[in-house]
């Protein structure tokens, strides 16, 4: 056999041209598929396919829902006022002291978690919101299994601000309890004793008929709180209404009407800390001693409008819907009472009661018919823009494209006379730059592992591979002809 001066005879030469050469063209057919990988869309934020795969370039994905725009929220159509089911509706301009419009609202209705309006005034006014308070067995208790609830245990130590949130949010009657009894403790030690009923005609059970007085301070603590929660609606001058509990759940003798629902939220919006918690999306708890991490619950608003207020749609004259509170019970139906600010600085108060319980899915949408009529009559009284734009221009996320915000939010003074500014600020000249050199920056020349990461690297160790299998080569071929000179092996002609 004949050999080359590395000892390599013919069969081994072949060998190597076919199997070494083999694995190099590999190497070299997986480097030309990663080139070409990389050139096929050196952006995939400006190339989409169009319905024929054609490739469309110069389509970005949309910065806001990460797609081209092909989905996202749609925009949507409200029912006409007529077409709203409910019992009572009452829209009150608080600025003028006017109605705006009605239904029925002196109706007698159940008004289930709204009730929690006037319990969290109540505990406004009594309460520090810093006290620690301690959840007691009979508050919880009083609560009914299907009732919804803010999460406390027997024996918890919590904050009442705390509980604000966990009344108004997810609507919680545990904490509606909890706050009923501090606010009849806090009563009894600021004010004294609960004032005695006036006698009045009692039946007895064989027939006759007795003058009886009830005590109050007999009651258990929420029986205090109920009486206390009346003698606020008296003194409010509201004749048609009368609580039971804290927090609304069905009894006969538990009514209001629209009309002095949307009065004890009026009372209500006085307390800074009120107005603070109806407009709060969501809230994260704090650790205390029965939960031993932040954020152990986080709650969600029920007032959904507070959350999309671009149902109202483009042509509405409400600038903010600004917080409220929501209600529902298969009896009661359902419900909500909001404050909403008008283009023309107006506060308007709307109060919407008895929704059928089996159309609770349009709670939403019947509410913001209303209030777009109440604003529509709202700005009739009076055209004069004092707060620029209108709820679409203040969404905060999840508006249909095209709707999405366009202006700095106005700040908004609750019950003050201060005007607000007409219009809002231009954009500056010294803003444009920045929008349109910003692509600019993006173009600066680059280098090729820059640009091209995964095709460098595929080289490097190709060529890494490449070169090994050289040097292997040439090793294994130094030793074979080493290994045949000591066995006396030559080279034949």
């Amino acid at each position: 056999m004949m050999t080359n001066k590395f000892g390599m005879g013919r069969s081994s030469r072949r060998t190597f041209r076919r199997e070494g050469w083999k694995s190099v063209v590999a190497m070299l057919l997986v480097c030309l598929s990663a080139f070409r990988y990389v050139l096929a869309d050196p952006d995939p934020t400006t190339s989409s396919t169009g319905d024929d795969g054609s490739a469309i370039v110069g389509e970005s994905a949309d910065p806001e829902f990460g797609n081209t725009g092909e989905v996202g929220q749609q925009v949507l159509s409200l029912p006409s006022l007529d077409q709203v089911q409910c019992a009572s509706y009452f829209c009150y301009d608080r600025t003028t002291k006017q109605v705006l419009i009605s239904k029925s609202e002196d109706k007698k209705i159940y008004p289930a978690s709204m009730t929690k309006i006037l319990t969290l005034a109540l505990a406004m006014e009594y309460l520090d919101p810093h006290e620690k308070v301690t959840v007691s067995q009979s508050a919880m208790s009083a609560t009914t299994p299907n009732s919804t609830m803010m999460g406390l245990e027997t024996g918890e130590e919590i904050e009442v601000n705390e509980l604000y949130y966990g009344l108004m949010l997810p609507s919680g009657n545990d904490a509606a309890n909890v706050l009923a009894e501090e606010i009849a403790k806090h009563y009894a030690s600021s004010k004294g004793a609960l004032p005695t009923t006036t006698p009045k005609p009692v039946q007895a059970a064989d027939g006759t008929t007795e003058m009886k007085t009830e005590d109050p301070n007999t009651f258990s603590l929420i029986g205090q709180f109920a009486y206390i929660a009346n003698m606020k609606i008296q003194s409010l001058g509201l004749t048609h209404s009368h609580f039971m509990n804290p927090n609304g759940l069905q009894n006969d003798n538990h009514y209001t009407t629209a009309q002095e629902l949307a009065m004890m939220f009026d009372y209500a919006l006085q307390f800074e800390d009120f107005r603070t918690v109806i407009r709060t999306p969501t809230h994260a708890f704090k650790a205390d001693n029965k939960h031993q991490f932040d954020g152990w619950k986080i709650v969600r608003n029920t007032n959904f409008l507070l959350q999309d207020p671009w149902l109202l749609g483009e042509n509405t004259h409400c600038v903010e819907i600004f917080g409220g509170k929501t209600g529902t019970t298969k009896t009661a139906g359902t419900g909500m009472t909001l404050l909403s600010i008008n283009q023309n600085g107006h506060e308007v108060i709307t109060a919407v009661c008895g929704i059928p319980y089996s159309m609770s899915d349009h709670q939403t949408v019947y509410v913001a018919t209303v209030v777009n009529a109440a604003h529509d009559a709202c700005w009739n009284n009076d055209p004069n823009v004092k707060v620029s734009g209108n709820v679409m221009d203040y969404r905060s996320y999840n508006a249909p494209r095209g709707q999405e915000p366009t202006g700095d939010k106005t700040v908004i003074h609750i019950g003050t006379p201060t005007p607000i500014p007409t219009e809002a600020p231009e954009p500056t000249q010294t803003q444009a730059p920045v929008v349109t050199q910003a692509p600019e920056q993006v173009e600066e020349k680059k280098s090729m592992f820059e640009e091209h990461p995964v095709l460098v690297i595929v080289l490097i160790v190709l060529g890494v591979i490449v070169i090994t299998l050289i040097i292997f080569t040439f090793l294994s071929a130094y030793r074979i002809r080493r290994r045949r000179k000591k066995m006396g092996i030559r080279k034949i002609l």
